[in-house]
C-alpha cells in the first residue's frame, strides 16, 4: 500500500475543503503572507537536493531541453485551460481571475510533479519509506488551506492528478530502480530541486518564471544522465 501516497492526496483533499469552506474566516493577513512563507520552504527544499548534482552540465542541459520542450507545447497554457475549466466546475470564489488561474496552476505542479512529490513517491515504491512524503503532506495541507481560501474548493480537485501520477510513479519504481545509479539519482534530484526552486520562486512572488513549463526536464534528466557518462 502506497501509504505516503494517500495520505499527500488526502491532505490536499482535506486542506482545499477546509479552506474552501473558511474562505473569508481566514485573516487577510494569513491569506497574503503565508503563500511566501510557503514559497522560501519550497526554496529551502529544492536548495537541499540541488546539492546532490553530480553532473552540472546535464543537469543544465536537461533544464533548457525542458524548458523548450514545455514551450513549444505551451503546457503552462494547457494547464491554465485546465484549471479555468475547473473553477467553473466547482464555482470558484473568484471565477477564472487571473489569481485563481495563477494559483490552481501552481498548486498542481507542486502538488503533482514537484521533485520532492516524485522522488517520494520513487523512494516508497523503492523501499516502502513514506517519510518523504509524510513530511511534503504537511506543506501540502498548509498550501492547500491557504490558495482555496483565496480560489475555492478547485484546489481540492488536485488531489486526483496527484494521486494518479504518484501512483504511476510508485508502480514503475521496480523497473526504474535498475537504472537510478547514484550519478542518475543525483542529477535527478538536482534537477527536480531546480524546479521546487522555480515553484516556490512563484508562490513567494520573487520572479516571474513558467515552472510548469519546466517539468519536461524531470524525465530529459534520466535519459541524458544515462546516455552521458
Amino acid at each position: 500500500m502506497p501509504i505516503g501516497i494517500i495520505i499527500n492526496a488526502l491532505s490536499v483533499l482535506i486542506g482545499g475543503l477546509i479552506g474552501g469552506f473558511a474562505g473569508d474566516k481566514i485573516p487577510e493577513r494569513l491569506r497574503s503572507s503565508l503563500p511566501t512563507v510557503f514559497g522560501f520552504a519550497a526554496i529551502s527544499m529544492g536548495i537541499l537536493k540541488v546539492v546532490d548534482t553530480k553532473n552540472l552540465t546535464v543537469v543544465i542541459l536537461s533544464l533548457i531541453l525542458g524548458a523548450i520542450i514545455g514551450e513549444l507545447i505551451d503546457l503552462e497554457h494547457r494547464l491554465e485551460r485546465i484549471s479555468k475549466w475547473a473553477i467553473r466546475k466547482v464555482g470558484g470564489k473568484k471565477e477564472t481571475s487571473k489569481l485563481a488561474i495563477e494559483l490552481l496552476v501552481m498548486a498542481m505542479v507542486a502538488f503533482c510533479v514537484s521533485g520532492t512529490g516524485i522522488f517520494g513517491a520513487l523512494e516508497e515504491g523503492f523501499t516502502g519509506d513514506p517519510s518523504i512524503l509524510l513530511s511534503k503532506s504537511i506543506l501540502d495541507f498548509s498550501t492547500a488551506v491557504i490558495f482555496s481560501s483565496l480560489v475555492g474548493y478547485s484546489i481540492a480537485l488536485v488531489s486526483l492528478p496527484q494521486i494518479i501520477i504518484l501512483s504511476l510513479v510508485y508502480v514503475c519504481a521496480g523497473f526504474i530502480s535498475p537504472l537510478m545509479s547514484p550519478t542518475v539519482l543525483g542529477n535527478f534530484l538536482a534537477v527536480g530541486g531546480i524546479v521546487t526552486i522555480m515553484i516556490g520562486a512563484q508562490m513567494s512572488k520573487m520572479a516571474k518564471v513558467k515552472a510548469a513549463n519546466a517539468i519536461p526536464a524531470i524525465a530529459i534528466v534520466i535519459i541524458l544522465s544515462l546516455l552521458i557518462v
